[in-house]
């Protein structure tokens, strides 16, 4: 169990968030050790070994390199991958060290600056072997290092404390950038996971009701056919009463339109494809059908004169009927549906007089079920049709209407629509 823990991704952040952090930390110090050297060695003349100092700074330049390009490969990060980045990084600057001084070096307590990376970034037991081996370094550096050729004793200690004043800020700075930056990154992944964990419980709750609507649609076959039957039989025998026999002529088109609907939703069970059509004519038959389920709303179209060819996704009619039901129930006056079709996107906006969004309504709108209006309102159906439109590729967007109302603007992509 144990490696196959180890060989999982790095829990915290991906590979490119902590290998870069990493990356920009580790050439801030090789800037940093080869600013120093020049400035010991020319500036005032105290001699370093070039040759070794130079050849292990040359090998951390090399590995920041084969780091950078391995940030543009699409392969995931590993805990062990990690740790051994932070290893190469204690020991190239242990080496350092130990050419310069050893702990007599004012900046020999940066080597704690991988151990403060290691313990946002990995889990407790690398973090502990990370501890432990810059401990060891450290303490082999207290016996064993080359020190420097300092002639004037006053003047190496004002260098050493000017040396800890500025190690103090590399230290300080250093650490705060690489925390900071890292806790921002985890909070954009916790917003990302409860964005993820909020569309999984919408996701299984559409799933639910779906559920239970093919089970009551295949229960509401027989009772309907059997209404619409009767309806038939009554407009007939009511043919030369207006009143009566324009009611059951309405009822059996209502009854028409509900054999219909159970029809596609036994069509899109069984996976059959939607035919394609015309966009104006496929948009033209859509407003028809919802006449028919709303004879008492009105509407006022505005259609493209655009003939390509348009296969709606699975859902996007139910969707669009949801759009103008909530419209026709709010709206005390005619609905208005307005379509504009580009290259590459197909944008719907259907506008109502009703009394518009609340923001609290807007931030929840196609997340949460609610209801602004007894018995109507934006509930389920919205919830239903972000859904539906997120699944192609598409997007609904909530504004206010000038002179009041609102508007529901339908985006979905060619792509995805054709």
């Amino acid at each position: 169990m144990s490696s196959a823990v180890d060989s999982t991704l790095l829990s915290t952040l991906p590979a490119r968030a902590l290998l870069g952090r990493l990356l920009a930390v580790r050439v801030s110090l090789i800037a940093g050790w080869a600013v120093g050297i020049v400035w010991l060695h020319w500036g005032i003349h105290i001699p370093m070994p070039l040759l070794p100092m130079g050849a292990v700074l040359t090998l951390m330049a090399l590995f920041s390199l084969s780091t950078a390009w391995r940030l543009r490969q699409e392969l995931p990060a590993t805990q062990m991958e990690f740790l051994v980045h932070l290893l190469t990084d204690l020991t190239a600057f242990a080496v350092l060290v130990f050419f310069s001084g050893g702990v007599t070096n004012p900046f020999a307590s940066l080597m704690l600056v991988p151990v403060v990376i290691a313990a946002v970034s990995l889990r407790p037991r690398w973090v502990w072997l990370l501890a432990a081996v810059a401990g060891g370094l450290y303490a082999v550096l207290l016996f064993y290092y080359q020190p420097l050729a300092v002639a004037d004793p006053i003047a190496a200690y004002g260098m050493h404390l000017g040396g800890m004043w500025f190690n103090f800020l590399i230290s300080a700075g250093l650490i705060a950038f690489f925390v900071t930056r890292m806790h921002a990154a985890l909070r954009t992944r916790d917003q990302e996971l409860s964005t993820l964990r909020e569309k999984q419980l919408r996701d299984e709750r559409i799933v639910a009701l779906g559920t239970q609507a093919a089970l009551a649609a295949h229960e509401l076959a027989t009772p309907l056919a059997t209404i619409q039957t009767t309806a038939h039989e009554l407009a007939s025998e009511f043919a030369n009463d207006p009143d009566i026999g324009a009611d059951c002529r309405l009822l059996e088109k209502q009854a028409q339109a509900c054999k219909r609907i159970l029809t596609q939703l036994a069509e899109r069970a069984q996976d059959t494809p939607a035919a394609a059509r015309p966009l104006d004519a496929w948009l033209a038959m859509l407003i028809e059908r919802w006449q028919v389920l709303r004879p008492d709303a009105q509407i006022t179209a505005s259609l493209p004169t655009d003939r390509r060819a348009f296969t709606p996704p699975d859902g996007l009619e139910q969707a669009i009927l949801n759009v103008l039901n909530n419209a026709a129930d709010v709206s005390p006056d005619a609905v208005e549906l307005n379509t504009t079709s580009h290259d590459d996107t197909l944008q719907i906006d259907i506008a109502d007089r009703g009394p518009g969004f609340t923001p609290e309504q807007k931030a929840q709108a196609g997340r949460v079920a609610f209801s602004g209006k007894s018995g109507h309102g934006w509930g389920m159906g919205l919830v239903l049709t972000h859904a539906t439109l997120e699944r192609a590729g598409g997007s609904l967007t909530l504004v206010e209407r000038e002179g009041g109302g609102s508007c529901v603007r339908i985006t979905l992509p060619w792509s995805q629509a054709t």
